[in-house]
């Protein structure tokens, strides 16, 4: 028979085995949390020219790479077709400044800081892209519209493609307008009389997509820019800024011929761009 064990070692040989217990623990936490992660999961920041080729190629499938390009149906604009109701808040973060205009630089500067943003948060360009499209976070590809699966497939094949230029930002110039621009109305609305003033008792209505020259500027009410501008058929009104669009000057500015009628509407050829989900 053995002899017994002395509760002193047994207390001090419980303490062992539990503080080991404790050390494995800790072990496999290290592991899990120090482990790279998953396939497909992003393992830091994109590097700079890993992402302007991914941007190069969605803003190839979005717009062509045109920085006007404006979506009739969902009011999308620009190089990379951003939705009118998330441009405020996204050049608030990205410019600090919310009202600032849709200039190519602008657009550069906010779509590269919300895209990086995207990457960090989604893990991989290709959720990345499915998000631009859909808003969506699924995971799981098979999951995802045949519509979906295509777009992104686009984007993906495009990216190998992407010239070593492909990083090379616009000229960078004001956010506020200036006499002489051409802009674009981003909706159906009316002419002022003045800045923030009555609108036009008569013949007031600006229709959507509706080329304008600018006349003046004023930022004198509250913070908020307004342009005074002039239509086609020679009315004079004024306009919150961000009412309007950036628009490349007419081939023939004396009858601002580079529209086309459709439906009653003055809508640019530039504008039958694929239509976007909301």
């Amino acid at each position: 028979m053995s002899e017994p064990v002395p509760a002193q070692l047994t207390k001090r040989a419980c303490r062992s085995g539990f503080a080991v217990l404790i050390i494995s623990a800790l072990a496999a936490l290290a592991v899990i949390v120090l482990a790279p992660p998953a396939s497909g999961l992003a393992s830091g920041p994109p590097s700079h020219r890993e992402q302007v080729r991914f941007m190069w190629a969605m803003a190839g499938q979005e717009s062509g790479w045109d920085y006007h390009a404006r979506n009739a149906t969902s009011g999308a604009f620009g190089k990379y077709q951003i939705m009118p109701f998330n441009w405020p808040a996204w050049a608030s973060q990205y410019l600090g400044d919310a009202t600032a205009d849709q200039t190519p630089w602008n657009q550069e500067r906010v779509a590269y800081g919300k895209i990086r943003d995207l990457y960090g948060w989604l893990g991989s360009w290709k959720r990345v892209a499915y998000w631009w499209l859909t808003g969506r976070t699924e995971r799981r590809e098979r999951q995802w519209s045949s519509y979906s699966r295509g777009y992104v497939s686009n984007i993906m094949r495009l990216r190998h493609e992407a010239p070593r230029d492909a990083g090379a930002l616009p000229a960078r110039t004001s956010s506020r307008s200036a006499p002489g621009d051409w802009r674009r109305s981003a909706g159906t609305q009316r002419l002022r009389l003045s800045v923030a003033g009555r609108t036009w008792p008569r013949r007031g209505a600006v229709h959507d997509g509706q080329l304008l020259r600018v006349r003046s500027v004023s930022d004198s009410h509250g913070g908020r820019r307004w342009v005074r501008v002039v239509t086609r058929d020679g009315r004079l009104g004024w306009l919150p800024q961000l009412d309007t669009l950036p628009a490349v000057r007419p081939a023939a500015a004396q009858r601002w011929g580079d529209v086309s009628q459709r439906g009653g509407l003055l809508l640019p050829d530039r504008q039958l761009v694929r239509p976007r989900p909301r």
